[in-house]
């Protein structure tokens, strides 16, 4: 049987790829912010406290180092793991709609052989003659 929608196929796997891209994204990114932040948490307030015009340096407390890597990493593997998977069930939702319609065809096909090729009934007896004694 010929396979029909061939570019929607493709677009359905094009999505589905950027899902896992996006979703790899993510993760990396996310591995990324923390190392950054358990490395550069204490240099990062160094450097804003040499930014202060008094000498003392305010700090960002807690959400300069580790902790507020991890809550950043957090974050961003919820909202980019939600918009992955968004983006790979779109693509999964175009290999439904098409595998409704290949069984819809299937089908029809099916139902309109089962009608045409059929057989006749049986013809009907004709009804016996009356009798003219009444």
């Amino acid at each position: 049987m010929e396979k029909h929608f061939r570019v929607l196929r493709l677009i359905g796997t094009i999505y589905k790829i950027v899902g896992i891209v996006v979703g790899a994204f993510t993760i990396l990114s996310a591995l990324g912010i923390c190392v950054t932040s358990v490395v550069g948490g204490t240099a990062f307030e160094n450097i804003l406290q040499g930014l202060n015009p008094n000498g003392g340096g305010t700090g960002l407390g807690i959400l300069g180092g580790v902790l507020g890597g991890v809550i950043a990493s957090l974050i961003i593997i919820i909202g980019g793991g939600i918009y992955a998977i968004s983006i790979y069930a779109l693509g999964e939702a175009v290999y439904l709609l098409i595998a409704m319609e290949e069984n819809t065809r299937r089908t029809a096909g099916m139902l309109h052989k089962e009608w045409f090729e059929r057989e006749p009934p049986a013809p009907i007896a004709p009804p016996p003659p009356q009798s003219s004694l009444s």
